[in-house]
């Protein structure tokens, strides 16, 4: 690859200067001649200062600079430094750079195994590597390499008879696209669009180094779930998938995967990052907000029963709430209500403590799409109506995670400059946006199997073997967004399936069980193999009740109820269990009227 590069690039590399100027005028006369830019003038030297430093730019000022960098890096390093140098960090398409990266992503090999036949092609692509991509140009390609094994017998660097087989018959590719060269396109993506924002658009020439969180074993089988669970749901019309994961203790992010591959519907477009109805999950809010303000307590009894409000449906019409099963579960606890996700009671819940109240938890918690006053947001946001990018709700979810203090997402950990001095250093602010109390509550109810029977079973995906998991799931109108977020204290994931153009799944399959929950748990199946199971002390501030062996916490100065949210009163119980209908004198509307405005109403599912 050496010989290939130096006698197609610059010939006399191992024994002129870096600055040729009979080179620039044979250059330049050449291109005044043919109208073109056909001829290179620059040594390898110079081509690495460009490279290194400056931008793509032809003005004369830019020439010197490129000629001054050249003579600067003969004069500290080795000839075949800078080669080596050059070689690391030239383009050469298809999103490889370096010859590595070019070996892997032509012929999936090694560099150190590239023969002369793959080299040449190799060293031929470098003027112009997107057109002269041999996946989609393979005739210009090779009239290139023909130039470069010319070039090649004139240094003596093949004899006639390579140099023939070489012409004879081009070097076998790999299958277009098929290089796992990039393993993280979407985290990719991400870090280089962040990049850009930060130092412009000059930035993949500035000689950047930039150490990520990114845990690439946990990132790749996150893209081998997300494109094998999209692909078994290919049936329900489902074609697209995501998942992002984090460490709650520090924000950093471990997965980022944004689609099922570049071959997938919508494969191109990051589903982390796009907004989507977060549907049951945005409940983690109005919950979290209640119980901040003591509005109810984790056994407060709520009525799940017919509700209709009188505006905030179609055409500024009464707006009539829905179960997800099609009937009512009664007079239930609110851990019931919460973990079963269902709906009226998250609606009394949201109505009692204030659609105002609920925006506030979830921007503190660092939703940011909720921008519109107030008083533009209805009933239906704790359904998850209004969208919310994934890493946003998971995010949110890491905060609970983390007891209630919020490390904001970072995945760009330190960027360094071409000599080596850190210009960049992650330190996010953390913050505390729930108390240690109130996330304790909520990741108990959050955790129990038993308060997730009535909407789910028992034993269901929502359960990881060998570990407390915490997790909370929401699909939105139908069909067309199925997300969860759970967590350990070390560990939180949020994943996403569905359709990139919006369009509804296939419902009679799809549901907060057998979508991305499933999803969920073979990732964190995966990820905590061999890691201790873990959970929270309880902290101060609670006292407790026993009742059939669970223990329920409430905050200190607070305890059970009988008054029921909904209207009419309960005996006390000692089963955490719902009763199987309404009380006898519970009142079928709020017990306050509301004022809603026009919203989205969807019928919210878990």
């Amino acid at each position: 690859m050496r010989q290939a590069v130096v006698a197609i690039e610059d010939r006399n590399f191992w024994t002129s200067p870096s600055f040729d100027l009979a080179r620039i005028a044979k250059a330049t006369f050449y291109d005044v001649v043919h109208h073109s830019t056909a001829q290179g003038a620059s040594t390898i030297p110079e081509q690495l200062g460009k490279i290194l430093y400056l931008h793509d730019d032809k003005s004369l000022t830019y020439k010197v600079k490129e000629i001054l960098f050249g003579e600067e890096l003969t004069a500290k390093l080795s000839r075949t430094a800078i080669l080596q140098e050059y070689l690391n960090d030239v383009y050469f398409g298809e999103g490889a750079t370096g010859i590595e990266a070019a070996a892997q992503t032509y012929f999936g090999v090694h560099a150190a195994q590239l023969n002369a036949n793959q080299a040449s092609l190799l060293a031929g692509l470098l003027p112009e590597p997107s057109y002269l991509d041999p996946f989609n140009n393979l005739a210009a390609a090779r009239q290139r390499q023909q130039l470069v094994v010319a070039a090649m017998r004139r240094q003596g660097d093949l004899t006639a008879a390579e140099a023939t087989a070489i012409l004879a018959k081009a070097p076998p590719l790999t299958a277009a696209g098929s290089s796992s060269l990039n393993l993280a396109p979407y985290f990719v993506d991400a870090v280089e669009s962040w990049l850009q924002s930060r130092y412009g658009a000059g930035y993949q020439t500035m000689g950047l180094r930039v150490q990520t969180s990114l845990n690439p074993t946990l990132n790749q089988q996150a893209q081998q779930l997300v494109t094998q669970t999209v692909a078994e749901g290919a049936a329900m019309h489902m074609t697209a998938g995501a998942l992002v994961a984090e460490d709650p203790r520090t924000g950093d992010v471990l997965a980022w995967v944004g689609g099922a591959g570049s071959g997938a519907p919508g494969g191109q477009i990051d589903m982390v990052t796009r907004p989507r109805q977060p549907g049951s999950e945005f409940k983690l809010f109005t919950y979290s907000t209640a119980l901040t303000n003591r509005d109810i307590t984790m056994t407060t009894p709520v009525l799940d029963g017919p509700f209709t409000l009188p505006t905030g449906g179609p055409g500024g019409g009464p707006y009539t709430v829905v179960d997800y099963e099609g009937h009512y579960a009664g007079v239930v606890p609110a851990q019931v209500a919460f973990g079963n996700s269902i709906n009226v009671p998250a609606i009394r819940v949201e109505l009692k403590t204030g659609i105002p109240n609920v925006l506030a938890t979830a921007r503190n918690m660092g939703v940011t799409t909720l921008t519109q006053s107030n008083s533009s947001y209805g009933p239906s946001l704790t359904l998850g109506a209004y969208p919310v990018p994934l890493w946003e709700m998971t995010q949110a979810g890491a905060a609970l995670a983390n007891q209630g203090v919020l490390h904001p997402t970072t995945y760009v950990l330190q960027v360094a400059n071409d000599q080596g001095k850190v210009i960049f250093r992650a330190s996010p602010t953390a913050r505390r946006v729930l108390s240690t109390p109130v996330s304790y509550i909520v990741n108990t109810i959050l955790s129990r199997d038993s308060n997730r029977l009535l909407a789910f079973g028992s034993n269901t995906p929502l359960v990881v073997s060998g570990h407390t998991v915490a997790i909370k799931t929401g699909t939105s109108t139908d069909f067309r967004d199925n997300t969860a977020v759970g967590w350990t204290p070390t560990l939180v994931v949020g994943d996403w399936v569905g359709n990139a153009d919006d369009s509804p799944m296939y419902g009679g399959g799809i549901n907060g069980i057998s979508g991305c929950a499933t999803l969920w748990h073979d990732f964190m199946v995966d990820a905590l193999a061999g890691v201790t199971n873990s959970w929270y002390p309880q902290p101060g501030g609670l006292t407790t009740k026993e009742i059939d062996g669970e223990t329920d916490y409430y905050l200190t100065g607070s305890g059970p109820s009988t008054s029921v949210l909904g209207g009419g009163t309960v005996t006390p119980s000692p089963s955490p269990s719902p009763s199987a209908s309404p009380s006898e004198s519970p009142s079928a509307s709020p017990s306050a009227s509301p004022t809603a405005t026009p919203v989205p109403s969807p019928t919210s599912t878990p």
